[in-house]
């Protein structure tokens, strides 16, 4: 799908992505951090550079409650207020879907932990860490571009939310 999106709203959509972000590092923190720092320490202390930046967004991210609060917000003040353009509203509504399945997958895979091999348990945050940077890099690159970010079964979800 093509957006006639302006400037601004590519950049406002492009921001959104920093949610499901946010999430995606949490499962770096979680292990990815540890192999970086066990493998790669100048890339470590380079990425670790990089996410400082982060640091209040991953706070939010670890309190549930303002997680809850900044879902809520965005829903009710930003994905059903028709005055915003579409092109916003989808890409709001789609980053808090993906944050909030990479949030319930970290939780649930953390949960799971003490029954897990821990092989399994670090390959799967591992795929929840680079599969959340590619769908952010995904977003990102499609919103600065003015073209809607087709993930599949997300969007599709999206568009029964949102009809042109």
């Amino acid at each position: 799908m093509n957006s006639s999106a302006t400037g601004l709203d590519r950049a406002f959509a492009a921001l959104t992505y920093v949610m499901p972000l946010t999430s995606a590092l949490t499962a770096y923190e979680i292990t990815f951090r540890w192999f970086l720092v066990e493998q790669a320490p100048a890339v470590a202390r380079v990425f670790e550079t990089l996410l400082i930046p982060f640091s209040p967004l991953i706070a939010i991210e670890r309190s549930q409650v303002l997680v809850l609060a900044v879902f809520i917000a965005l829903f009710a003040f930003v994905v059903r207020n028709t005055d915003i353009s579409r092109f916003i509203r989808y890409n709001v509504l789609q980053a808090i879907l993906v944050s909030f399945v990479l949030s319930v997958c970290i939780r649930l895979i953390g949960f799971l932990n003490p029954v897990l091999p821990v092989v399994m348990f670090d390959a799967l945050i591992n795929v929840l860490f680079l599969g959340g940077m590619g769908i952010v890099i995904y977003g990102v690159f499609q919103s600065i571009t003015g073209r809607y970010a087709e993930i599949p079964t997300v969007s599709d979800a999206i568009n029964m939310q949102l009809p042109y």
